[in-house]
């Protein structure tokens, strides 16, 4: 239990702390005033003031925020140093201060993968054939045990889990050419994959293409140049980034079920099974949520950074900025948004420990 609340702070603090710094730095560059750069919510524990700006640590650990002079529409009649106050910025300006938080996100996810490539390098499981299931289309095509598969349809493949995802592109099973290295021969199968029960990449039952191959027990550890690091990184955050987008289009059209979605206890559990796990896993977790932290926040959504892009977007269209009613609207409806959303999560975390999930 210990390690899961250590591993949950750290992995919390760590990713607020990014995605605020990505606001303050980019307020700073903007000139616009940071009055308080708080880690947590709610009421101070401790803070210090250095130059114009409060740094505290507040009670609540489930978030965190940078507070910026003349944000907020309420406090515009007292702004005296306009060219200091966020409001009074150019369009440009605020869209990139607010744009910062999650792009600070995606370039932590992506130091992080990038340092593991490079210094520790990557484990895969090879596209070799372990096994074929009797009756299965591998079988009838002619592939056997052993046979390396090099490409799939001219387009090489280096891993178990590309054959995996190459199938997986396409609803509808078509044709596929296989090329295979067996022995010293290459070789060419043309196989039509059949359609059977499984799980998508979101554990919901589906009908998924089937080969009828298993993998082989191997695992390759390939040691990477932080140049080849450097391009695999950028890949992983693309992957988790569309994976992610993926999963919020299909919560919204209900074919993933919102008991899915999970809150503080959720991260909390997976970053102890992480840490457990080694640094190269804990690092890789944050890495992964600190992407979901970036998608989230790019959402259009009022009191999203992705909600006031929007706003920004339609003060450019329409040459003035909205009137502070509207805003004050906009704000209010953000908040009863985030506050539903936040106890939906927090239902479905403690309807997972109920019904048996342990906290180690």
């Amino acid at each position: 239990m210990l390690i899961t609340i250590l591993a949950t702070i750290i992995v919390i603090g760590i990713l607020v702390f990014v995605h605020e710094l990505g606001h303050f730095l980019a307020a700073k560059k903007m000139g616009v005033r940071v009055e308080i750069f708080s880690l947590g919510f709610g009421p101070k524990i401790l803070g210090f003031l250095k130059g114009e700006t409060e740094y505290r640590i507040s009670l609540i650990p489930l978030g965190g925020y940078v507070k910026l002079y003349g944000e907020h529409p309420d406090t515009l009649p007292n702004v005296a140093e306009t060219e200091k106050a966020f409001a009074f910025k150019k369009t440009w300006q605020k869209a990139f201060i607010v744009i910062a938080g999650p792009l600070a996100n995606f370039i932590f996810a992506f130091l992080a993968f990038w340092l593991i490539f490079s210094f520790i390098g990557r484990t895969f499981t090879p596209p070799k054939i372990g096994e074929i299931f009797p009756g299965s289309p591998a079988e009838k095509a002619g592939l056997q045990k052993g046979d390396l598969i090099t490409e799939i349809n001219g387009k090489s493949v280096k891993s178990f889990e590309d054959i995996l995802l190459e199938l997986r592109k396409e609803e509808t099973p078509q044709e596929i050419e296989l090329k295979v290295r067996r022995g010293t021969e290459i070789l060419l199968f043309k196989v039509k994959p059949e359609l059977m029960e499984g799980t998508n990449v979101f554990g919901k039952k589906t009908r998924v293409p089937f080969l009828g191959v298993k993998s082989a027990p191997e695992q390759i550890h390939e040691r990477l140049d932080p140049i080849s690091a450097f391009g695999l990184a950028a890949k992983k955050v693309y992957d988790f980034t569309s994976l992610t987008f993926l999963a919020i289009y299909k919560l919204f059209t209900g074919e993933l079920p919102f008991s899915t979605l999970g809150g503080p206890i959720t991260i909390g559990k997976f970053a102890g099974d992480s840490a457990r796990l080694g640094i190269v896993a804990f690092i890789s977790f944050m890495a992964l949520l600190s992407i979901n932290l970036g998608v989230l926040n790019i959402l259009p959504l009022p009191m999203l950074d992705g909600g006031h892009l929007v706003i920004f977007g339609i003060e450019a269209l329409r040459g003035n900025p909205l009137s502070l009613k509207t805003q004050e609207l906009i704000f209010k409806i953000g908040l009863v948004l985030i506050i539903a959303l936040s106890i939906a999560v927090f239902y479905n975390d403690i309807l997972r420990v109920l019904s048996g999930w342990k906290l180690h």
